[in-house]
């Protein structure tokens, strides 16, 4: 199984759509991913991201779509211990993140007094049962609320486990499921958090992914019929370098450097 995370194009907060440039964005994005043999694609309830969503399934075979209302942006605002003042939950000056150690695990990011005047745990969870009720319609259920193992239908055998855990594709049945996911920067951290055990706050202070870009976790099953996910693209924006835009600073406090 694949998870494939596609960030709305250059955002019109005000308006909630897309900007002239997401627009070129769009156009571009939605020739990368014609090809895509989607088995479902879920979307954030936002205007941009559905904006995002109706262009990619114009150029996409037709497949099922679903708008989810946790996928929003994870726009919960919290108090700053600091300053008193309200602040986005992922929005952190460096030496305020770094000096808080609770930040750095997902077991203890939101037992802050800034986190808990949010009431971000119950948002995260909301979040992750939501991701969680998907997956296991697909038949992946996870092990442990504290562990990112799944439990799945078996494509390898003990057997094929014990000789080689780097077997080629076509040695094993792969699942050939594509999950598709339109949201937004801050909800698809939260995601991703859930897969790898990283602390969102991590993700959300140490990564950054341009409007419009693509990111893909693959299903890895090592041992039979358990799987874990892993980042193989983040923040992908290859779409945009060969149609020759710009990628979109949108969220990024600096210069982007496109290469």
């Amino acid at each position: 199984m694949h998870l494939i995370f596609i960030r709305h194009g250059d955002p019109d907060y005000e308006n909630d759509s897309v900007t002239e440039k997401g627009r070129r964005e769009l156009e571009l994005l939605a020739r990368r991913v014609s090809h895509l043999n989607a088995t479902e694609l879920f979307v954030s309830p936002m205007g941009r991201a559905q904006e995002t969503a109706a262009a990619c399934m114009r150029a996409m075979p037709p497949v099922k779509a679903e708008t989810v209302p946790w996928l929003r942006e994870f726009s919960y605002e919290i108090t700053d211990a600091k300053t008193k003042k309200k602040r986005l939950a992922w929005d952190w000056l460096p030496r305020d993140y770094f000096s808080e150690k609770k930040y750095r695990s997902v077991d203890t990011f939101y037992r802050t007094s800034s986190m808990k005047s949010g009431n971000i745990q119950a948002h995260y969870e909301e979040v992750c049962r939501g991701f969680d009720g998907i997956l296991a319609s697909y038949d992946y259920t996870r092990i442990s609320a504290d562990m990112p193992v799944y439990n799945c239908f078996p494509h390898l055998t003990q057997q094929e486990a014990q000789a080689d855990t780097h077997l080629l594709a076509d040695q094993k049945n792969l699942d050939e499921k594509t999950l598709v996911f339109v949201c937004h920067l801050g909800v698809m951290f939260a995601i991703l958090s859930h897969l790898t055990g990283i602390s969102p706050v991590q993700l959300w202070q140490g990564f950054f992914v341009a409007p419009s870009s693509v990111t893909i976790a693959g299903a890895e099953e090592r041992v039979p019929g358990e799987a874990v996910f892993r980042i193989q693209r983040m923040g992908d924006v290859s779409h945009l370098a060969a149609g020759g835009e710009p990628a979109s600073a949108s969220g990024f406090f600096g210069n982007y450097l496109s290469v």
